[in-house]
Order: C-alpha cells, then structure tokens, then sequence
C-alpha cells in the first residue's frame, strides 16, 4: 500500500504501457497493444453495458484503459480468477460485514484482489504484507499489532478495517472514490502534488495521466477486477474450490497453544488452520486471560467444540501442547467433554456403559484396555476386530466398569 512498483500483480498491468526516457530524462507513456486480438474480444459495448448495470456508489467507467485489463485478464489470468471466486467466498463475507458497518461501499471489496489475490501471506517487493498489503509503518499507524509473533495485515477482519479506515479518510480528502483508491495504491502525497500542479482537476480520469505509471493502471485493474468477477461465466471462468474449509467457527484462547497442537486434537488439517490464522507467526496463538487471542477453526462436531472452548479458557502458562481426548458416553455424544485425559476417565469410571474412544498415533490395544480397565478380548470381539491391531483415527466402542 502507497508504493510503486511494489505489487505483484500491479506488475501485469504493466504490459500495457512502456516507460521510455527522453534525452532530458522526462518520462513518457507509449501506448502498447492489447494482448487479446480484437477478433477474441467482446463487443466493447457489452463491457459498457455490463459495467453501467452492476456500477453501485464507485462508478465504474468504461474506457480503452479498462478494455485492454479486461482482455488482458481475459487472455493471461484465467486460472487465476477462477482460484479468486473461490476464495472469495471465504474473504468477501468477512469485507462486506466490514464494510456496511463502516459506509465502505461494498464493491471496493474487490480491491483485495487486486492487491493479494487474497493471499494473507503475500509479501511486495516493498515488504508490504497481508490481504490489503499495508506497509509496516502505516499498518501500524491504523492499529495493526506486527511484531515478532504477530502480522494482523493478515488477518482479513482486522486489516480490511484499517483499510476502510485508509479509504474513508482519503474519500473525506477528495469527494471522490477513485481518486480514493488511487491514493491506497500512491499515495495521498501523489495525489495531492498532482492536484497542486493542475489546478481545477479533481476527478482520478482528469488528473490520471499526472499520476504515477502504476496508479495509472491501477484503477483500470480495479474496475476490470469488479467487471471479471461478476461476469466470470460469461466467459467460460468458473469458481474452484479453495484449499480449505470456508465454514469456520472461533475460539476465545486464553493461554498460549501451538496451532500444530489443535491441529492434532481436534482432526483438522494443519494448513487449513494456518491460512484461517495467518496472523500468527510462529504458529502459536499467544493468548492469556489479560488479553485473549482469537483462534478460527473449520466446523467441528459439537462435543469436541466445546471441549476445546473449555480448555482453552484456562489459564495456564507457557505451555503449547493441548491434548483432547474424543470420550464421550455413546448416550450423550453432545455432552461437554472434559478434556484432561485422567479427569476424563475419573468422569466415566463410574458410568456403567460404553465409551467411544478415537485411537491416537502411538496407542495400541494393550495400553488402550489398559487405560480403560477392559480386556483385549472384550474390546476386539466388542468392535469385531479381526485383529489385536489398532489404527490411528480408528474409533473404538469400549466397556467401562
């Protein structure tokens, strides 16, 4: 966020113009031809039409500038646009929550896109960071914590607020929403240097040409981005399903537990809950009861919900491990589990009934009866075992006295 020539993806849009030096050393914009032949690309109407219909408060201008993006993305980003509905999915919910209770008008969600192809870990050559890419300096300026255990320029509720805050600021400034979008990607210093120079511009069309090379294709990707990712199926783009679960819930952690930990407790995988905890740089979630941390997870069963809110709601010290123990009473599976593993059987000792355990890496038969007060025998003709072997994830009914 304002730098030049810092984002990835800002970078394609490049192919679009030239920077030649003179002899006096002033720069000059060439124009340079559209990557998708003209016999390939939609009636130039249509993209009007198409654009004036969806355009809500950011007005969405039609131009040869947004026409080249759109058939530039059209011929080279494919695949990429297809993996951003995916994960739009996820991401957009979180902006448009965001931004209604801000006055953000929802459609600059797409600016993300255009900044992170919504990569919570995306790093710029500048060392921009996050979903909405603010430099250290600025993200820190509205109220992102960045240290050496924490980024919140990648979580997406925290920085999409500090880049409502950004944009409302400069809309305040300019009265005008492009130009405000302009300013995320230079600038507000370019914007207003631009603005002193020529005098009577105030609008980003009229005063573009005096802006940066990048911002000048900055906003043309923006409305080509809006344009693409609310008609991809007209041209044959279609949503893939993102690399994790969208469907999450959140757990108020009040100790410090690794991510690897959950991980292994509640049967999720470990990259999912790293792309949901992005901002947690070590893959520890620092929480304490002064000050508790959030940790997303995919949906879970019930029982093992609750069992991980109430361990997590104790106090502890520096201790990362956390251990859940899936037994649970066949009569109550939706009962709340009592995590530690010897309260647990101290809890069931004395249920005259059957139990279900989940087999754990390293667990056999024998140290399973053995827990448990059972027989090899009992359990494995119990379970209608074929075997006295036991595999990891295997889940065993087995007899409590």
């Amino acid at each position: 966020m304002m730098r030049r020539g810092s984002i990835k993806v800002i970078f394609y849009a490049l192919s679009f113009t030239l920077l030649s030096l003179t002899t006096s050393g002033k720069e000059k914009v060439v124009s340079v031809k559209s990557s998708v032949s003209e016999k390939k690309a939609i009636d130039p109407s249509e993209y009007r039409r198409t654009l004036e219909s969806i355009t809500k408060t950011v007005p969405l201008s039609y131009n040869e500038p947004v026409r080249k993006m759109i058939n530039y993305y059209l011929s080279n980003h494919r695949d990429r646009f297809s993996r951003m509905l995916g994960l739009s999915q996820y991401y957009f919910p979180i902006y448009e929550k965001v931004f209604t209770s801000k006055g953000v008008p929802e459609e600059i969600k797409f600016l993300s896109v255009v900044e992170s192809s919504l990569n919570p870990f995306a790093t710029s050559t500048a060392q921009a960071g996050g979903l909405w890419q603010f430099l250290e300096p600025v993200g820190k300026k509205y109220g992102l914590a960045i240290n050496d255990t924490i980024d919140e320029r990648r979580d997406p509720v925290l920085a999409c607020n500090a880049a409502a805050d950004y944009l409302l600021e400069s809309y305040g400034m300019y009265k005008d929403w492009l130009l405000a979008i302009a300013s995320y990607n230079c600038g507000r210093n370019n914007i207003r240097w631009a603005m002193e120079n020529n005098p009577g511009l105030t609008d980003y069309w009229s005063l573009r040409q005096y802006l940066p090379v990048e911002t000048q294709n900055y906003v043309p990707a923006f409305i080509a981005t809006v344009y693409l990712m609310n008609n991809a199926k007209k041209h044959g783009i279609y949503s893939s399903e993102p690399n994790f679960g969208i469907f999450t819930k959140e757990v108020s952690v009040n100790r410090p537990v690794s991510l690897q930990s959950v991980a292994k407790a509640i049967n999720v995988n470990l990259s999912d809950l790293c792309v949901l905890n992005a901002a947690y740089k070590n893959q520890v979630v620092n929480g304490c009861s002064s000050a508790p941390k959030k940790l997303v997870i995919p949906v879970i069963k019930d029982y093992i919900y609750s069992a991980l809110v109430d361990e997590c709601k104790k106090p502890g010290k520096l201790k990362y491990e956390l251990k859940l123990d899936y037994i649970v009473p066949v009569e109550t599976t939706l009962a709340t589990v009592n995590v530690a593993a010897k309260a647990s059987q101290a809890k069931y000792k004395a249920v005259n009934t059957y139990i279900m355990y989940r087999v754990k890496e390293g667990d056999t038969l024998d140290s399973i009866v053995e827990r448990f007060n059972s027989t090899e025998e009992e359990v494995k003709i119990l379970n209608k075992l074929k075997h006295y072997s036991v595999k990891p994830g295997m889940v065993l009914k087995i007899v409590q006295s």
